[in-house]
């Protein structure tokens, strides 16, 4: 039996319903000369059309996988090899084969070599097709117009195919050959190529198909602190606790290469660590509240006051000032440290060097600094513009060091700047803006403070400052009466005594918890319940009581918020610089920290904290994360976030 009769009765026994011509009176064309070839005959008929039977119906004959004949009137122009001859048959089921497995219908009228040569050259010689084309669709290309040459010279279709499959391979080529006759006679019924459906879905299964398996790795992976996930330990996970749970027993235990790949299906991706917006917290309920309730409501009002740089040429815009107001000028305060042996983390280099580096990082280098829009940075110029005095500081703290940065050099750093920014800006009020540090939130000595208090009086704790009662008290009569916090022999008073002097009850409730109070009860101890009082909340930091009594103004960052703080993006300016230039002494590294330091232009710095307002517009307008960082980038040359880049978001979203 031939290949061909094979073919037939694997497609009888997929489609046992499928008829064939005879149904349809089309007969086969009759064997005639080589040289006087005899079209199909066709013959009507006016019989009934057969009944439908749910099958597809057959292609006309000129669709069909038989070789139209060859019209020649000279011979082929080259020996044919014998053993090609035979190679005719073979090429039929090769085309069975891709016409199996193509769902598209073919042409109507099979068009002459000639002009699907022609067709062909139009796309190759095409430079934009070229470049969209798979390399292996313009080889297939390539294989076809050169058959199409062969066949218009006058070669059959055997030896055409064969002379291809000569030139291409050193041996006798007959299987590549009878590929080159089946994909010609695809591109001539279909005028397209055949569909590539190598690369599909594999028959084999893994055990993350599995949605126990997927559940619990996904939870051992929740489980797990941000950045602490490795491919190793994943591993160990899986092989020592999850499959083991589960009740699956594997012949070899998963390798850590396996375990990667499960990471990248379960969602992660190894990534060089950025520094950015800060999304673990960010969206915390307590940041979220100040953020929405007391930072942006007080900058939107303080914004009003304050110049503006609008576009890209950074156009100066007074602002409207009502009557016995004061222009208010903005000034961003962050502290940042260098090491003596940074260096950038890469570098081109000549094949086979490398630069040679330190292994330690170096002494500090500590700096804290002012920015604002007026002047870039706070300093006090003579009339030559040279730096008299400057509000930054910067010290080098370790061994034999300076002393490490804390609330007193902090204070002394804040009265300098405060009196700088008094000596240039005469007729205006200073904005100090801080994050939300321990050093910025430092209380006086005298502060109220419960957890630092004893249940009793006396006792090693101490004095803390009068206070007034606060109007959430629950004994109305005694809201806003003074209460001394030392008792008449002059002793501290202890929690007890504190909380029943404000008609608390304190019968059986401890003095602390340990180690650390319930985040959801508030009334879980004595110290608890004082520290929850409105005059404890509401005490201000030593800081913000030297500016508020300077006569200039004082906010606090929310938490997590760094992207609201436009001297994070000035550090790393400096820093980029800083970390390309050889430091061998750390004389060399002073002097490169302040040279980076100075190399930030005005109108950069400017861009920065446009940047800064830009993200406070986008929350006022309730976007957040990705959302925000989208409309921020968007809307780059404008200082607040503009209504088309929202409706651009919700066009996105929605």
């Amino acid at each position: 039996m031939s290949k061909t009769g094979q073919t037939r009765n694997r497609g009888a026994k997929e489609n046992p319903s499928q008829g064939n011509l005879d149904t349809f009176l089309f007969l086969p064309s009759l064997p005639v000369d080589s040289g006087s070839p005899a079209p199909p005959i066709y013959v009507p008929s006016r019989s009934p059309s057969p009944e439908p039977c749910g099958q597809e119906l057959l292609p006309p004959l000129s669709c069909l996988p038989f070789p139209p004949p060859l019209e020649r009137t000279q011979k082929s122009l080259s020996p044919i090899p014998n053993e090609a001859d035979n190679l005719d048959d073979d090429s039929d089921d090769e085309l069975d084969e891709l016409i199996h497995h193509d769902s598209r219908s073919c042409v109507t009228e099979i068009r002459s070599w000639p002009v699907l040569r022609n067709e062909i050259d139009g796309i190759l010689h095409k430079q934009k097709n070229r470049a969209t084309l798979p390399l292996n669709q313009i080889n297939q290309l390539q294989l076809i117009r050169n058959f199409a040459t062969l066949r218009i010279k006058g070669f059959k279709r055997t030896s055409a195919s064969v002379h291809l499959a000569l030139s291409h391979h050193d041996g006798d080529g007959v299987y590549f050959a009878r590929r080159v006759r089946a994909l010609a006679r695809h591109y001539q019924m279909y005028e397209q190529l055949p569909i590539d459906r190598r690369g599909g879905k594999r028959i084999g299964s893994s055990h993350l198909d599995d949605e126990d398996v997927e559940r619990e790795a996904h939870s051992w992976l929740d489980s797990q602190k941000v950045g602490s996930v490795t491919s190793s330990n994943f591993c160990r996970a899986l092989n020592t606790s999850i499959f083991p749970q589960l009740g699956i027993a594997l012949k070899q235990p998963l390798s850590n290469r396996t375990a990667r790949r499960w990471l990248h299906k379960l969602g992660f991706r190894h990534k060089t660590l950025t520094k950015g917006v800060y999304m673990d917290g960010h969206e915390r309920a307590d940041v979220v509240a100040y953020r929405e309730n007391v930072f942006l409501p007080a900058m939107e009002k303080f914004e009003r006051r304050m110049a503006q740089y609008h576009g890209p040429e950074l156009k100066h815009c007074e602002p409207n000032l009502q009557p016995g107001e004061k222009r208010v000028i903005a000034q961003f305060h962050d502290e940042s440290c260098f090491h003596a042996n940074e260096f950038k983390r890469s570098a081109w280099c000549v094949l086979g060097s490398m630069v040679l580096q330190k292994k330690s990082r170096g002494r500090l280098i500590h700096v804290s600094d002012f920015i604002n829009e007026e002047d870039g940075r706070l300093v006090q110029q003579n009339e030559q513009g040279q730096i008299v005095r400057d509000a930054r500081k910067i010290i080098y703290p370790g061994a034999a060091g300076d002393p490490w940065w804390d609330t007193k050099q902090l204070l002394t750093q804040v009265t300098n700047a405060i009196d700088i920014f008094n000596v240039t800006h005469p007729d205006c009020e200073a904005l100090f803006i801080f994050d939300q540090s321990s050093a910025h939130a430092s209380l006086g000595p005298d502060a109220l403070r419960p957890f630092d208090m004893n249940k009793g009086n006396g006792g090693k704790q101490r004095k803390q400052k009068d206070t007034i009662i606060p109007n959430d008290n629950p004994t109305i009569s005694l809201r806003g009466t003074v209460q001394r916090m030392t008792t008449e022999s002059g002793e501290a008073k202890g929690l007890q005594t504190v909380l029943e002097e404000r008609g608390f009850d304190t019968k059986g409730i401890r003095a602390k918890c340990s180690p650390v109070c319930p985040f959801e009860n508030e009334k879980c101890c004595l110290a608890r319940i004082f520290n929850r009082q409105e005059d404890v909340i509401n005490q201000v930091s030593m800081l913000e009581e030297l500016i508020t009594k300077a006569g200039h103004h004082c906010i606090f960052l929310p938490k997590f918020h760094c992207e609201l703080n436009p001297i994070e993006m000035y550090w790393g300016y400096a820093k980029y610089r800083y970390r390309g230039v050889f430091k061998n002494t750390f004389a060399d590294a002073k002097a490169a920290v302040l040279s980076s330091l100075q190399s930030c232009p005005l109108d950069t710095l400017r861009h920065f904290i446009n940047r800064t307002w830009r993200f406070m517009s986008a929350y006022r307008q309730g976007l957040r994360g990705k959302a925000a960082e989208w409309a921020v980038k968007k809307q780059r040359s404008h200082r607040t976030v503009s209504r088309r880049a929202m409706l651009a978001i919700e066009s996105i979203l929605n």
